[in-house]
Order: structure tokens, then sequence, then C-alpha cells
């Protein structure tokens, strides 16, 4: 089975507590529900089910035995499916591997900024050796990319974690490593093979390798382009040909990252206006994550993850694939790692890690009270514990909220 999932189609009178739906019987985008996957904690959450749909997809894999237990004989012998409304279009774009975290992200960490520093390292390497000499030296990149993919497949969330934390002033290289990081993580969720995600990795660190031809004042962080200088700056997928050219072994893929994430579906990108399947599926991936992170480093554009996300879901203008869009969604999850989060008690989080399908119920370090002071020993907090006496099960998420919050650095409560 491509997508992993056994479901059951089930009537809404059928939910029970502890069943986890997978699928619905309309796009989740109809409804308030932003992360497709839902599991069901209580009564309310079956209301407000029943409230938008009729029938559901039921994974029976990830849903507690005993909620099954009560299901109609006639409906628990009805057919498995794994066809799925609405997946359709995202089958192309999904791979079979099957990747399961290895260690906790607190195990991760340690290895995760080794692999950070190495592919920084080799980044300026490469940069000071492209002022003498304008070509790739592809085994270098390839030792900084394969460092990341290899603490990617044992816990994204790591990397992920610092990739939202770790800021050094430098625009292009900060850049270039947050797009390889969740390059990897979405190839990662779409269950691509290792070889796969060496190509996203690698294309990631590239992708913008044509901007070291800029000048740097194009490239300071919230600066607002007049129209020569945006020609200018999108100038820089033609120098990053150029320099592919000089350049020896870079895979083709790769080559498709660099001089396509920014074609668009609806052929408005640039340099060729390239349309839909004209664009090759990891440079349609790399234009999501591209795009995301644009948003994030301009406030003015989203202060937030969860409102960059909405963006991306829904504006056209972006022209990226919906359906990679919805991947990159359930991916990183509304309420991505190292973001700050507001409680239903009025205290101020740190998200810390997710379990993969539930990514609306994270581990979070809780970090200021309800008044907004600081706690003197911050502590961890599972939402997704299933122990409904535990204080992680009490508490829900009811806002994320923009980097610098009530002058909070979660650099420095975690790094």
């Amino acid at each position: 089975m491509s997508w992993g999932l056994i479901q059951q189609e089930i009537s809404v009178e059928e939910i029970r507590v502890g069943m986890y739906v997978s699928q619905l019987d309309r796009p989740w985008r109809d409804t308030p529900y932003w992360v497709e996957g839902i599991l069901i904690r209580s009564q309310e959450d079956i209301d407000e089910l029943a409230r938008h749909c009729r029938h559901v997809f039921v994974d029976r894999e990830k849903s507690a035995p005993e909620s099954l237990t009560r299901l109609a004989p006639a409906t628990r012998e009805a057919a498995l499916t794994e066809a799925v409304p609405g997946r359709a279009e995202a089958a192309q774009f999904r791979g079979m591997t099957v990747y399961r975290d290895q260690c906790s992200v607190d195990e991760e960490l340690p290895a995760a900024s080794e692999a950070w520093a190495t592919a920084g390292t080799i980044l300026d390497r490469i940069r000071t050796e492209m002022e003498r000499n304008p070509g790739v030296r592809v085994a270098a990149a390839r030792e900084a990319s394969e460092a990341l993919r290899e603490s990617v497949e044992r816990n994204p969330d790591a990397l992920l974690l610092l990739a939202r934390l770790r800021d050094s002033g430098d625009v292009l290289y900060d850049h270039s490593l947050r797009v390889s990081v969740h390059l990897l993580a979405l190839g990662r969720h779409l269950g691509l093979d290792r070889g796969e995600l060496s190509i996203l990795g690698l294309g990631g660190l590239l992708m913008d390798v044509g901007k070291m031809q800029l000048p740097r004042a194009l490239l300071e962080r919230g600066k607002r382009l007049s129209p020569d200088e945006r020609r200018e700056m999108q100038r820089h997928v033609e120098y990053g040909e150029q320099i592919l050219q000089r350049s020896h072994g870079i895979p083709d893929k790769v080559c498709d990252i660099v001089l396509q994430h920014h074609e668009r579906e609806d052929g408005r990108g640039y340099p060729r206006g390239l349309v839909a399947n004209e664009i090759s599926a990891c440079a349609r991936m790399a234009a999501i994550v591209d795009s995301y992170e644009e948003l994030l480093a301009d406030r003015r554009l989203a202060g937030t993850p969860f409102e960059a996300l909405k963006e991306l879901r829904e504006h056209g203008r972006w022209g990226l694939n919906s359906a990679l869009v919805d991947q990159f969604t359930h991916c990183v999850g509304l309420f991505p790692v190292g973001s700050l989060v507001e409680l239903d008690s009025g205290e101020v989080a740190i998200v810390l890690s997710h379990r993969r399908t539930q990514r609306f119920m994270p581990r979070v370090m809780r970090i200021l009270d309800p008044q907004r002071q600081p706690y003197p020993d911050p502590l961890e907090l599972d939402l997704g514990s299933t122990d409904p006496e535990s204080e992680g099960a009490q508490r829900q998420i009811v806002r994320d909220l923009p980097a610098g919050a009530y002058g909070v650095d979660p650099a420095r409560y975690y790094l």
C-alpha cells in the first residue's frame, strides 16, 4: 500500500473516542482542520466533525483497538480502502520508504548540531573557493548535504528545531541550510528513498548559489527592492546555471532544482515560464520550501509559521502545487518545532517535537506563566499524552506567536 494506511469508511454516528480519522468525505481545506488526521479525544471532537461531515475514514492501525470493537458488524466487515479523495495528485510525489524515528530530539540534537556546523563550514569553503574559481566542488557539497540527510533520517525534528532557532545573521548562509533541512524533512515525510533525499538535500544547499554573484546589498533581510533591483535579483537563477556549467558531476535533478525553483504551476514563474508537469517534482517541492522561508523572513508577509502556511494554502498567486503544499503543512505541522505558542492556560511555550500522527499536539517547553513572567524552571509538557490526568493532556495550543513575542528568545532556553 503506497500510503501505508488501512482505512475504513464509517458514518459520523459511529465515531468513538480513540479513533484516528485519517480522511473526511470532503477536502480538509473546506473544514476548520488544517492538518490531515485527527485523533478523537472527546465527545466535543465528535460533535465538531458531525457539523462538517457525514462520513469519515478511520485508520485502523492508528486507532486505539478498543475504539474499533464497537463498530457494527456490517461496518466492521466492509471492504477496506486506500482510495482517498484528494490524494490522487499527491500520489505522484509519494515514495515507498517507511521512516521511523530512531531516537528522541534530545538524543539527536548533538549530532544535528554537528551536522549543521559541518554543512555551514563547507558552505563557507565553497563560497571562498568560488571567489577564485566560479564552480562548485561537488564532493564538498555532497559531504554537507549527507551530514544533514543522516540526521533527518534519524529524527527530523532536531534539525528543524535548529533551523528555526539558529540565526548567524548571514541571510544566504542561513537560507541555504534551512531550505536544505526542510526539503529533506519533506522528502522523508513523503517516503522518498535515500538517493532521492540526497538529491533534495544537495539541491537545497545549491539552490541559490547564483546569489553569491549578486551585490551584498540586494540580499539584506527585509529590503524593499526597486523594479531594477528585482530584475537583477531574478538573475540569480541565470548566474546559478552558469556556475553549474562550470562544475562537474552535479546530478540533473539538482540542476532542475537550481534552474526551476522559481517556476510556477500557472506559468507565471521565471526564468522560462514553465507550466505544471514541465517543472520537475524536486523543483516543485523546492518552490514551496523557498516560498515558506521567504514568508517567514519578511514579517510584512507572515508573522508566524501558521500565517505562512495559511498564505501558501489560500493564495493562488504563489502558483504552487496544492497537493504538495498540503503535504508540506502536514510535514512541519501548524506549529513547527522551534516556534512560540500560547496555551489555553495563557502560558507561553516553545514547540520541541511532534508525534508523526498528531502534529497539532506536540511536546512543548512551558517558559512563561499566564502573567507572561518566566518560570524559574521551564517544564516540558506532552500535549498528546494518552494519560488524561497528565497536565499535558489538559492543555491545548490556542495560537502561535511571532518570533520574539514577549521578549522571548527560544534559543536561550533550548540551545
